[in-house]
């Protein structure tokens, strides 16, 4: 194979390959997403910069919170942690890293305990003897052109997991040569990844509608409004929306979501029995409006500039494209621009009226939108798009932390608050497990909260999945061993590339996490608009594309 200018806009392994998921990719964009096949870049050894993200993220306050790594030259914090590619799209690994920590090589993962706690002592006594005779077998294969790799040599994870393995594990390796039939590595049964966008849920529920509300009112004041005795979401579901302009942060109307449509009919016509009855129901010292209304209201107020469709409950159907009003087409659920807004409420809230009288509204915004945002649409949403809500969320974040510790508003920014930003975050389908482990290490959020929603060990080694995610239930060392056989088949297809590509190669896996191996070069995303602009269903299509070609290569066929 030749020389390869860009890692980051070829696949080094399958180019052909690639080239023909892009163009199936093609076919399933969005509306509002032209992708087109990527331009080679000749920028180097390094990995390109993406540029639509930083003339976004180039938009925010200065006076946001920040990291106390350090500092970019345009006020974006990063951590000395995080890659030095300087790519605005993939979101930046947070998790600390002590200078005297080994990196993580192509080395399967250290042994785990039936706990699936990494044994500690393992670490520090070295990878087992076992390892280093398969990479050298490898190496000897590779550097043979006649000879061929041993079944036996091609096992990676077996070794390195060791005999505490989960029972799924054991049966997944209980072959004669300790791999599976990559028919059996792929059902549905074993298969321990996801598409974690589409795993939102889309539920229909009854929706009450409170209009006239003061601005200053808060969450309890609406539960405690409409009685105990009616039969709302659970409080982890949020199912108080209090709407928001996010542009001036001017308070509009309330909906409360119920268990069912039949309950919310009941709260609707218990408020105009006492209406009829003389008694006039106040929030506060305003008389408000009760009425029934639906989900596809709550969708239209809740994302009010996205254009080009309309809302069949919580699920959107697109017009077809004008071409007379342009800008009555689809372009978003939500603008990057509204983020940016969101953001200086917080960030400066005297500049803001609404919100230093009320300065909860930002936050309770912002949880609506992660909770009924519809990241299931998953042809709809682009890359920059989420981008740009995970930096709204994280800085956030960032602030409401720092002003609940030194108890600016214990009374509207308490520790409460805070609780639910973080269960709306760290639950939300659309994040990416790198984006939910830098929000976990900003606010010190233990382990074991962190595999309550489904965080796999070493998520701050995930930089390259930007839709797949561990299914949840799977053993953390099933999910360990697969990354283990996509690291070390990878590893080997790098050792069969040609002299000139093989260095390129290492020198830009230099830049980033190797645990995944040369899994980004299996991918060929390019770097730039054209990445951000990619939708998520197309960035699932490729990665899930890769896994199953890698397996291919790995597994024996029957």
């Amino acid at each position: 194979m030749g020389q390869q200018q860009n890692a980051g806009s070829q696949n080094y392994f399958h180019p052909v390959e690639v080239q023909q998921q892009h163009g199936a990719s093609l076919q399933e964009s969005g509306p509002s997403v032209v992708y087109c096949q990527p331009k080679p870049i000749t920028s180097g050894a390094r990995i390109p910069q993406s540029q639509s993200c930083g003339s976004v993220l180039g938009m925010l306050s200065p006076a946001s919170s920040r990291c106390a790594d350090s500092i970019r030259a345009n006020g974006i914090p990063f951590s000395p942690a995080s890659s030095i590619s300087g790519n605005l799209t993939e979101p930046r690994s947070y998790a600390p890293r002590t200078p005297g920590q080994q990196e993580v090589g192509n080395d399967p993962p250290p042994k785990f305990d039936p706990t699936g706690i990494v044994n500690g002592q393992q670490q520090q006594n070295g990878p087992h003897p076992q390892i280093h005779a398969v990479t050298a077998n490898q190496v000897m294969a590779h550097a043979c052109p006649g000879a061929e790799a041993s079944w036996p040599a091609a096992m990676p994870a077996m070794n390195a997991i060791g005999a505490t393995r989960s029972t799924e594990l054991m049966r997944l390796t209980n072959t004669p040569t300790g791999l599976p039939l990559l028919a059996t590595a792929m059902a549905p049964n074993n298969f321990p990844f996801i598409e974690a966008p589409r795993m939102a849920n889309s539920f229909n529920h009854g929706v009450v509608k409170l209009k006239n509300i003061p601005f200053s009112t808060r969450r309890s004041e609406v539960i405690a409004f409409l009685g105990r005795n009616s039969k709302i979401l659970n409080d982890s579901d949020e199912p108080v929306h209090i709407i928001m302009e996010r542009v001036t942060s001017k308070t509009m109307d309330a909906y409360v979501e119920f268990v069912s449509l039949e309950e919310a009919m009941k709260a609707v016509e218990k408020h105009r029995h006492n209406l009829q009855n003389g008694r006039v129901t106040r929030l506060g010292d305003r008389p408000v409006e009760v009425e029934l209304s639906s989900q596809a209201s709550l969708m239209k107020d809740l994302f009010p500039l996205a254009r080009g469709l309309i809302w069949d409950g919580v699920t959107p159907q697109f017009k077809p494209y004008n071409h007379q009003f342009a800008w009555e087409n689809f372009r978003g659920f939500i603008s990057e621009e509204e983020m940016v807004m969101l953001i200086k409420h917080v960030e400066v809230p005297h500049r803001s009226p609404y919100s230093k009288d009320c300065p909860q509204r930002p936050y309770e915004c912002l949880i609506s939108t992660l909770k009924k945002f519809p990241w299931y649409a998953t042809d709809c949403v682009t890359i920059s798009q989420r981008h740009a809500v995970y930096i709204g969320t994280e800085r956030l974040l960032s602030v409401l932390s720092d002003k609940v510790s030194r108890g600016v508003d214990p009374v509207n920014l308490g520790a409460q608050l805070q609780t639910r930003m973080v269960n709306a975050a760290l639950a939300c389908p659309g994040f990416t497990p790198l984006m939910k482990d830098n929000i976990s290490w900003l606010l010190n959020i233990s382990e074991a909260d962190q595999r309550f929603f489904g965080q796999p060990l070493h998520a701050h080694l995930w930089r390259h999945q930007y839709s797949l995610a561990p299914k949840p239930g799977i053993p953390l060392d099933v999910i360990e061993w697969y990354v283990s056989v996509i690291r070390e088949q990878t590893s080997r297809d790098m050792l069969g590339l040609s002299h000139s590509s093989r260095t390129d190669l290492q020198e830009k896996g230099q830049q980033t996490d190797m645990h995944w191996g040369y899994f980004w070069a299996e991918l060929g995303h390019s770097f730039g608009p054209q990445f951000d602009q990619m939708t998520l269903a197309q960035v699932a299509h490729a990665e899930f594309s890769a896994v199953e070609r890698i397996l291919s290569r790995a597994l024996p066929h029957a």
